[in-house]
């Protein structure tokens, strides 16, 4: 009997030494999948969003579109788990380095801004962000993953806020990581199109990590209603009794580029007709002319507005012939190719902004601290505009597609961001150009990055739009003073 049971033990433990024969088909099946995941994320790059097929991604791994289906048997199946595992992939990321123990909090921050900024200067990555922005505005499905992860992002620097100033109450850190998460976003914009050098990158990243510690550093309550600070004596400094002065004070009178309608109102949504300036300023416009500058106006109008709701992939002679209520070939006597009328399109809606911008920047009898809060209100008011958010998430993402529109972004995003340069180098003439541009970026990157932070937004966890704007103005000024040192 003991001999038998001896054999029994002994039989038992051989076979639980041996591999569970059941875990080599769970292995090979997770092995298949992870594989799946990953050539779906890079198809996803490669083609975006209108682009996308199943059958790309079978190819890809060496599958029959049916064996892929065994896996995920549809589509939206496959770019949900796709696109969730990217965004977990990075908050993961930064979620390890503010949740370490290594280091002060103010040192894990800073660590945090160095892993993003490495993110930043990842094209993959900016891909990825801006066919997820455009993607989001026709599922739900990823406007839910975009919304959490961005919720999440805030969180993040909203404890390690809370950590290095503990007096910060609840909103004020919330307010503070709203406006850190804004500028690194907006940031991911200039560094795909703004062709930046690595010095200038480099002094950019300080820039930003010197504001992050005067965000960090600021003494609760001290940000009033007018989005002034005050100083450890009680004083003011000139930027912020200015901040006082012109708080709810507009320059121009704003007008929204998209009306309620969804039409774009600017009437200058027109074309030179490829005319030189010196032929301009010979031509007399006849009836015949002006009839054909309303038309193309008109065009322009229903194309921007096609493009933001619909989407890049739907932007086509056909669809915006109809929203026009002409025939495909009448389009076509306007603009004869699809690439003119999406050059045209970008150019007319851009270049209003930008030139508006730039108006609003010249010298006047206002000062630039002034004028540079003018155009802060202004594009920060235009960034919350759903409708004007739409047109920007496609065309950065087609940009990815169309080198006509990569070009016409960077060219006009380039000519924006230097009306912030030129306002700097006047508010500190003593700043160097690398500094200008620096300080620049940082300034316009908050409002240009607060365009998925609203749109992709948490109710629950939304800081008032005012107060927002409050301490984007209070840090424009502080920025362009002083590149975010402490006064």
């Amino acid at each position: 009997m003991q001999h038998k049971a001896a054999a029994q033990a002994a039989s038992r433990d051989s076979v639980s030494d041996a591999p569970d024969a059941s875990q080599v088909p769970r292995r090979n099946r997770e092995r298949r999948i992870s594989e799946i995941v990953l050539a779906a994320r890079e198809v996803f790059l490669e083609v975006g969003y209108a682009g996308f097929a199943t059958r790309r991604v079978a190819s890809r791994v060496g599958l029959t579109l049916g064996n892929l289906q065994y896996y995920f048997p549809t589509k939206e199946e496959l770019l949900r788990v796709a696109l969730e595992s990217f965004l977990r992939e990075s908050l993961g990321g930064y979620k390890e380095i503010a949740a370490s123990q290594a280091g002060t909090p103010l040192r894990r921050c800073a660590a945090l801004i160095d892993r993003i900024f490495r993110d930043i200067d990842d094209p993959k990555v900016a891909k990825c962000l801006f066919e997820l922005w455009a993607f989001a505005q026709h599922e739900s499905y990823v406007a839910e993953f975009v919304n959490q992860a961005y919720a999440e992002y805030r969180e993040i620097f909203a404890r390690l806020l809370s950590e290095i100033n503990p007096a910060l109450t609840e909103e004020e850190c919330v307010v503070r990581a709203f406006t850190l998460t804004a500028q690194v976003e907006g940031m991911m914009i200039f560094a795909y199109h703004g062709g930046d050098s690595v010095n200038d990158r480099a002094e950019v990243a300080r820039a930003t990590k010197r504001s992050v510690r005067l965000i960090a550093g600021l003494a609760a309550g001290k940000l009033d209603s007018t989005g002034s600070s005050s100083r450890s004596d009680g004083s003011e400094s000139q930027s912020e009794l200015l901040l006082r002065k012109t708080d709810g004070v507009r320059g121009l009178p704003r007008v929204g580029v998209f009306g309620e309608d969804g039409q774009i109102l600017n009437a200058e949504l027109r074309l030179s007709d490829r005319q030189s300036e010196h032929r301009l300023l010979l031509y007399r416009p006849t009836m015949q002319d002006k009839r054909r500058e309303l038309k193309i106006s008109q065009i322009l109008s229903a194309a921007a507005k096609v493009l933001a709701s619909e989407g890049y992939a739907n932007f086509t002679h056909v669809r915006v012939a109809k929203e026009v209520g002409i025939l495909p070939s009448g389009l076509q006597h306007y603009f004869p190719t699809h690439e003119d009328l999406l050059s045209a399109t970008i150019s007319a809606l851009l270049m209003t902004y930008q030139e508006r911008y730039a108006e609003m920047g010249r010298p006047s009898e206002k000062a630039a601290n002034e004028r540079l809060l003018e155009i802060v209100e202004d594009a920060f008011e235009e960034s919350c505009d759903p409708r004007a958010c739409r047109f920007s998430f496609e065309i950065f993402a087609l940009a990815q597609h169309s080198p006509i529109a990569y070009d016409l972004i960077s060219m006009i995003y380039s000519a924006y961001r230097r009306v912030f340069v030129d306002l700097v180098r006047e508010i500190d003439p003593t700043a160097s150009a690398r500094q200008c541009l620096a300080r620049a970026t940082l300034i316009v990157a908050q409002t240009e990055g607060l365009m998925p932070l609203f749109t992709y937004r948490s109710r629950k966890d939304l800081p008032k739009i005012d107060k927002v704007l409050e301490f984007m103005k209070f840090m424009s000024i502080r920025i362009a003073e002083s590149g975010g040192r402490p006064a």
